[in-house]
């Protein structure tokens, strides 16, 4: 056993008691207002969350962590550019907090400009990496246009409107453009039409579900560097037909040593879990449990219950 090691599993932990319904409750975000991390908070919570903007992934961590905030929420996958490293890297260090949902947005990106700019005249695109990333079709048919990376999408979105410049162009959201006053020069820039992120709601304390309901857990692992070892670990899963949905590595802070990020899916209740779990956990010489959670979409009888929406 090690610092990793957490006490936050099933086998270990009584089953957690349903959160309270809240009127409004305080999901921090990495980014600003006008992000499609807070499109996330609007598609999960319907509204009747107050997002709070912060500088850092970390900041989001640390908010959540010492309950500055209610929740916080992680971007943990996309469909076009695959995880994201600072999810799982802060994940693993963040063991006062567990995963308590997860949502899915539809990435639709917007060329957002000062009104009266036109594609022709335009000469820089700014946005977060990831979202650059997922518009190459756009630059590679404008190649007058150059990537400029930002910290996230909707202060990118600031940037230009503060610039006052027609040449800078932000790749964003409409709710981006309407808050800054921006225009749409473009619908759809990204490469794919079903292009979508997967976001992670975090909080200190589990949350509870009904037995049968969909749902996700997730654990990270450092397995020692043994043939067959990480196979040996989720042969209990295959055993109890749980499907592995996502499956990373990162390097730990020891050299050519990696932990692996683990989510499954199942029913909730199914008491098969917990001694898949304890099949991993016996196989590591790390590891941490992460949470179970609803899989998206949430149940909307679990919304009025078990999660605290």
């Amino acid at each position: 056993m090690t610092e990793f090691d957490s006490l936050h599993t099933p086998e270990t932990e009584p089953s957690p008691a349903p959160l309270a319904t809240l009127a409004r409750v305080r999901v921090a975000f990495q980014g600003e207002l006008g992000a499609f991390s807070e499109e996330a908070i609007h598609t999960l919570w319907k509204g009747d969350a107050e997002p709070v903007p912060s500088a850092t992934f970390e900041d989001v961590m640390e908010a959540a962590e010492t309950r500055a905030v209610d929740y916080g929420l992680l971007p943990i996958e996309s469909t076009l550019v695959g995880g994201l490293e600072v999810a799982y890297d802060l994940l693993g260090l963040h063991d006062g907090l567990c995963i308590v949902s997860e949502v899915i947005v539809p990435i639709r990106l917007c060329l957002l400009g000062l009104p009266g700019a036109t594609i022709a005249g335009l000469r820089t695109l700014a946005s977060h990496p990831v979202m650059l990333g997922q518009c190459t079709h756009f630059l590679a048919r404008h190649k007058h246009i150059v990537a400029q990376p930002s910290w996230d999408t909707a202060g990118a979105a600031r940037m230009v409107a503060e610039s006052k410049d027609p040449t800078r162009a932000a790749a964003g959201t409409r709710r981006a453009a309407e808050r800054f006053g921006l225009e749409v020069l473009q619908h759809h820039i990204e490469d794919r039409p079903d292009s979508q992120m997967r976001f992670l709601a975090v909080a200190r304390d589990p949350v509870g579900l009904p037995a049968g309901t969909p749902a996700r857990s997730a654990c990270l692992a450092v397995f020692p560097p043994a043939a067959g070892a990480l196979l040996s670990a989720i042969r209990p899963l295959a055993a109890a037909d749980f499907s592995i949905c996502h499956l990373a590595s990162r390097p730990t802070r020891e050299p050519w040593r990696y932990q692996f990020f683990i989510e499954f899916d199942h029913p909730a209740g199914d008491p098969r879990v917990a001694d898949a779990l304890v099949a991993i956990r016996a196989a590591a010489d790390e590891y941490r449990f992460l949470g179970t959670y609803p899989k998206w979409p949430v149940p909307d009888a679990n919304r009025a219950g078990a999660f605290p929406i």
